[in-house]
């Protein structure tokens, strides 16, 4: 976690006129043909920027010697690039990759994270092509290398709340994390999903519904570096196979937060996860799982009553 005396900026490559959307602006890759302003934004002129990005986030980790990077509030909409390797919270990368990160963040988006060098440097791609740096004090004088490259300042506020999220996702989900989400299932009412993020696959999340409160196998299948979510208080409601589809469609119509549909476990086996985009639900039977008993929730929302943590890289994993 960084050290409460660092300060924060934003970095971006646009004049107040055009912060301020007085005057338009191109914000993204996809933008590269459109015009603005009655000029088009070239592929060579946003080339020439992210470059300018680039250099100016080199040149900082340069300065205060951030030769190495953690991947921290780590989310993936899509498989991390095959040069990067296994995607989790925690990973630690070198400056090279870190900034060729950086620059896949900038250009696509499908892949955000802060990159953290102690607390000698942090790097956050935000909205509309903005960077947010956080840096000590004494570094403020290497940005004057940032407005060197063309790119413009602005002093914010670092966002305690963030921080203390970054540092609750660092808690290791070992034997001690699933006596908790154990000792909590008592606790709440309602049922308990659990949500592993940043594993493997096209879609880089599973689903796994706690029945009759038994972690022992999600506890035990959890991949090795993913962050596992215990969500308690959910409203988990059953519908027979030829009932799904009528009881889904009012939540897939009017809520905001995608459905999540799984056949009921049987003998042991894991159950299959269907999740319905936000205002989409299958159209026929034939796109749900097998079986015949069907549990279907809503994604919880960031609010909801849950516990974190990050599934140790080796070691005993198993509930005691």
């Amino acid at each position: 976690m960084a050290s409460p005396m660092t300060l924060c900026f934003l970095v971006f490559k646009y004049d107040e006129p055009r912060r301020s959307g007085l005057i338009a602006d191109w914000t993204s890759f996809e933008d590269v043909g459109k015009s603005f302003n009655g000029e088009v934004l070239t592929a060579a002129e946003y080339q020439r920027v992210e470059d300018s990005y680039i250099s100016a986030v080199g040149s900082l980790a340069d300065a205060v010697q951030a030769d190495r990077f953690e991947l921290r509030n780590l989310a993936l909409n899509e498989p991390p690039p095959t040069w990067l390797g296994a995607a989790y919270e925690g990973r630690s990368v070198d400056r090279h990759t870190a900034l060729r990160l950086l620059r896949r963040m900038l250009r696509h988006g499908l892949i955000s994270c802060t990159l953290e060098s102690g607390d000698a440097l942090r790097v956050t791609v935000e909205t509309d092509f903005y960077v947010s740096v956080e840096i000590q004090p004494d570094a403020v004088e290497y940005l004057e290398e940032v407005r060197r490259l063309g790119l413009n300042l602005a002093a914010v506020d670092c966002g305690e709340e963030e921080r203390d999220e970054t540092a609750a996702i660092s808690r290791p989900a070992d034997g001690k994390f699933w006596e908790e989400v154990a000792r909590s299932i008592g606790l709440f009412g309602g049922a308990t999903v659990i949500l592993e993020r940043w594993a493997e696959g096209s879609c880089g999340y599973l689903w796994h519904p706690v029945f009759d409160g038994n972690l022992s196998v999600i506890a035990s299948s959890v991949r090795p570096n993913s962050l596992v979510t215990a969500y308690f208080e959910t409203n988990v409601q059953w519908a027979s196979r030829r009932n799904l589809l009528p009881a889904i469609e009012p939540a897939v119509v009017a809520e905001e937060f995608p459905v999540v549909i799984f056949s009921r476990s049987t003998g042991g086996a894991a159950p299959e996860i269907l999740v319905c985009k936000e205002g989409v639900g299958p159209s026929t039977e034939a796109e749900v799982p097998p079986g015949d008993d069907f549990g279907f929730f809503l994604w919880p929302d960031d609010d909801s009553a849950s516990l974190q943590g990050v599934v140790p890289g080796d070691g005993d994993r198993s509930v005691q």
